[in-house]
């Protein structure tokens, strides 16, 4: 009886070594592949994702420096700082998409195709708000109205002044009073129609303006068409001294509303705190819950003791 069993066990022990070591070669061939291990891989999978939460939020915060900044400078410093966090967290990207293929994990797989979706809309509207930022022509044109407009308004009105006053006795000039305050009427209202269409949101708001703004200049070219063409003020060098900064402004205008068109600190803000806020709010939605997937897979619980032990 005992030599059969051994003479069974002889058959029998190849064939059983010979399925454990095809089951262990299976178990290595899935888990134990070059450079893979399924624990340490969940390691670095969650420290990734809390490296692309922390990025994408300086990101975040970066972008929303730039389109608030009132200089280039810093508009530039704070859009550069914004890209380069954004190139962190697609360095991460990158990496954690590497690991997630090789797990073959279709949970965290569909997740990260999900933020792949996002993130890729989310660095569209990046590249769109940052390329406005950094010109800041809203402020350009807010700039040249309240510094260098100003001080053309003040020689008109001084000039203007000088020309009535200092020839009052004169009937010519005494006519000339009413297309003098009218030549400086029209330019006051064109300057006080410069901060609405700075601020305006849409073209056709500008539109409007704009074309009050012509019609207040060829009132003010009648004016000083008016005067120039009274025979005392033909040389007149306070009525040369008023038409030429009301050129001068006029030129000013000019590009302030050029300036203004172009919109890019209004469109970048709007952008900003609209669209690209809800899309950064998703992102970080999808890490999370990915985070959330991968700590989960990584607390691999210990074995339970049987009694006694």
């Amino acid at each position: 009886m005992e030599r059969n069993t051994i003479r069974k066990l002889n058959i029998l022990l190849p064939w059983g070594i010979t399925l454990v070591l095809l089951g262990a070669l299976a178990l290595y061939g899935i888990y134990y592949k070059p450079g893979y291990n399924p624990f340490t891989n969940q390691i670095r999978k969650a420290e990734l994702v809390s490296l692309m939460q922390i990025h994408l939020l300086k990101a975040t915060e970066a972008e929303k420096n730039a389109v608030m900044a009132l200089t280039d400078e810093a508009s530039e410093a704070y859009a550069g700082d914004a890209r380069q966090a954004a190139d962190a967290v697609e360095t991460s990207r990158k990496e954690i998409e590497a690991l997630i293929t090789e797990g073959k994990s279709q949970g965290e797989t569909k997740l990260l195709n999900e933020f792949n979706a996002c993130w890729s809309q989310h660095r569209k509207l990046d590249d769109t708000i940052l390329n406005l930022a950094v010109q800041n022509t809203n402020f350009k044109a807010q700039q040249i109205s309240t510094t260098q407009c100003p001080k053309e308004i003040q020689i008109i009105e001084t000039n203007l002044n000088r020309l009535i006053h200092d020839n009052d006795k004169s009937q010519q000039c005494n006519d000339a009073f009413i297309p003098a305050y009218d030549a400086l009427t029209a330019s006051l209202k064109i300057f006080t129609l410069h901060k609405p269409h700075i601020e305006a949101a849409d073209d056709q708001q500008m539109d409007k303006i704009e074309q009050d703004i012509k019609s207040y200049d060829e009132k003010a070219k009648t004016a000083f068409h008016t005067l120039s063409n009274m025979a005392l003020l033909g040389d007149n060098l306070d009525l040369k001294n008023a038409k030429s900064a009301y050129d001068k402004f006029m030129n000013l205008t000019d590009e302030v509303i050029r300036l203004s068109r172009l919109n890019t600190n209004i469109k970048s803000t709007e952008l900003s705190l609209g669209k690209k806020r809800l899309v950064s709010a998703q992102c970080q939605e999808i890490l999370a819950t990915l985070q959330n997937s991968v700590q989960t897979k990584g607390n691999y619980p210990l074995p339970r003791l049987k009694k006694g032990f």
